[in-house]
């Protein structure tokens, strides 16, 4: 049995084209939606499905102040599948992906496949060419350290596993990174699957951007408690060496030559505010909700 686990946040528009897009899939195995989220209007819409779809979607309420981690691991357990999808309200899948994304999980030993993820922001804006080439740029990585048999930090947005394997994942850390090591501890190929695609919508302006960098920096900096700097895929240093190369070498025109040449020094300033953050002020990392208005695709 598969089980897809939707985390929604005041996002009803997009979470009911997010529970629609999964109903479409030609899935053969039996599946079930386990679908949450803390606001009324949101919640109206998932009840919407359950009543239509009793015997696959379910509510689950959600309190505002639980962490993100916490609630999957409070989801995982009550999934009925052998194999959990996770993703988010506001992300949207193409077709065929929960096929391509259960796949690999033929091969008993895979415990963890990471699909991925795509902008729906229009290339023809600075912001929105940046989401395109960060994407290509992480797609081009977790191909690479997959071919090379090495840690894969998945995206969140669309990420199956095998249940009942990993126990509860730490609360202080991104769940995309910390998943796939807890499995490779205990001796289970991760897999990443080019072909399940999910589309995400990124922020269209510089506060919004630099809201949701700084977060993801410090969420992947908590990492260093579990394992070692050497093996993580985002860090200071891997941005430079291997990021400049994959930037410099996607932009097809010399206005998208012109938007590589200024994420350079926002990179750099994004990253100077989240060591800041982390190493003079202690403000670390903390499992909280936080949604930039600009990234919400339909609401």
């Amino acid at each position: 049995m598969i089980s897809i686990i939707i985390t929604a946040w005041e996002d009803p528009q997009s979470t009911r084209k997010c529970i629609d897009l999964f109903l479409q899939e030609n899935i053969k195995e039996k599946y079930e939606i386990l679908a949450s989220c803390p606001d009324s209007p949101t919640k109206n819409i998932i009840q919407t499905f359950v009543k239509k779809y009793p015997k696959i979607v379910s509510y689950h309420k959600q309190p505002r102040k639980m962490p993100k981690n916490e609630l999957m691991n409070i989801l995982s357990k009550k999934a009925k599948g052998d194999i959990l999808i996770f993703t988010d309200g506001n992300k949207f899948i193409e077709k065929n992906a929960v096929l391509e994304i259960t796949k690999p999980f033929q091969d008993r030993k895979v415990g963890c496949v990471g699909g991925q993820v795509k902008s729906l922001n229009p290339k023809d804006n600075r912001f929105g060419f940046w989401s395109h080439l960060l994407t290509n740029a992480a797609h081009r990585t977790r191909l690479k350290n997959y071919k090379n048999n090495k840690l894969i930090e998945f995206t969140a947005n669309l990420l199956a596993i095998r249940n009942n394997i990993i126990g509860n994942m730490p609360l202080d850390v991104a769940e995309d990174a910390i998943i796939p090591y807890m499995f490779l501890k205990k001796n289970y190929k991760l897999v990443y699957t080019e072909n399940a695609i999910v589309k995400a919508k990124y922020p269209t302006n510089l506060e919004d951007w630099k809201k949701q960098k700084v977060r993801s920096i410090k969420a992947h900096e908590s990492l260093n408690k579990y394992f070692k700097n050497e093996i993580r895929m985002k860090t200071f240093l891997n941005e430079i060496i291997e990021g400049t190369y994959l930037a410099l070498n996607y932009p097809k025109n010399l206005k998208e030559i012109l938007w590589t040449l200024l994420l350079f020094p926002t990179r750099l300033y994004i990253w100077l505010v989240a060591l800041y953050q982390i190493k003079i002020k202690r403000d670390h990392y903390k499992a909280s909700w936080s949604r930039s208005k600009s990234t919400v695709p339909l609401d």
